[in-house]
Order: C-alpha cells, then sequence, then structure tokens
C-alpha cells in the first residue's frame, strides 16, 4: 500500500513537483543550494502553512494560482525522526542552525531511504510531518503524483508581516 504525501506550491511549476529545482536552486533548512530536495508534508493543511511561512509579507490575494499535489510514494520508504533526535536549534524559526542540510544528507545515508518525516518548525507539536523526498534516489522512479487539484486560499487569512 503506498503512501500519501502532499505539496502546495504555484501552479507554473507543475511539470518539475518530484524534481527538487526550487530547493536546488535557493537551498533551505534542511538542504544545501544545488541539491535537490522535494519538501512535502503528511497532511494538504500542513503542506499549505509550510508554503505560507516563505511569503516573506506577501499579501495572500497577490499570490499566483496555487495547487494541492497528491504523491504516492512507495510503503515503508520514510524514516520518521523525532524532535529529540534532530540537532539543537533545528526549531528557531528563522536562523536555522549550521549543519541541519549535512545532518539530513546523512540520515539519508545511513537509513538508504527515500524520504526523511521530521516535526514542522510552525506548528511542532502537531502530529503531522513534513516530509522530505530525496529525487536522486532510486525509489524516486516508483513515485507518483496521482492528483492535482487547484488549491483556493481563504481570503480571510491574514498575511502575517513583522
Amino acid at each position: 500500500m503506498p503512501t500519501t504525501l502532499y505539496r502546495v506550491q504555484t501552479d507554473s511549476h507543475r511539470d518539475t513537483i518530484l524534481d527538487g529545482i526550487g530547493a536546488q536552486l535557493h537551498g533551505g533548512r534542511w538542504n544545501v543550494r544545488g541539491r535537490p530536495l522535494v519538501y512535502t508534508a503528511t497532511t494538504p493543511e500542513l503542506g499549505f502553512l509550510e508554503y505560507m511561512v516563505h511569503l516573506e509579507g506577501t499579501p495572500l490575494a497577490d499570490l499566483p494560482p496555487l495547487i494541492l499535489c497528491e504523491i504516492e510514494i512507495p510503503d515503508e520508504s520514510i524514516v520518521w525522526l523525532e524532535a529529540h533526535q534532530l540537532p539543537i536549534g533545528w526549531n528557531h524559526p528563522y536562523i536555522a542552525p549550521m549543519g541541519l542540510p549535512q545532518f539530513a544528507d546523512a540520515q539519508f545515508r545511513q537509513h538508504n531511504t527515500l524520504c526523511l518525516a521530521l516535526p514542522s518548525v510552525v506548528v511542532p507539536l502537531s502530529p503531522s510531518r513534513n516530509v522530505l523526498l530525496d529525487p536522486l534516489h532510486p525509489l524516486r522512479a516508483a513515485c507518483r503524483v496521482v492528483r492535482i487539484d487547484s488549491y483556493p486560499v481563504d481570503p480571510r487569512l491574514p498575511t502575517a508581516t513583522l
């Protein structure tokens, strides 16, 4: 039985959902620039929250069209890590400690896994998890985008600015 993951992203990149190009170009909390990685979540709502925290003050009404991608991955291809297994400071909201990308790479190698499931910095007490998918892993070929839907954004949601 496959496992389902979710990703919220702009519609303009629907042809590269499983390639990790955005993370490769810009880097992220768990990957260095140049290393492709696909950031997904175990629930659609966590995928949306994770997308929202990277808006940097862009009003939701100004966003390009978003899509919700439903992705099936092979069963038992995820290693689940808990907060106490992560490096100190992993959950700082603005500045990720140096070494997190190297930690993630070491976990991928140690477990020879397609995916790592991690707690969310945005909602750390939630049972939902962020799931990092390694597009360079051989099991990537067994992953499928099974559904893509337009993702409407409720206009009542605020855009936080500091």
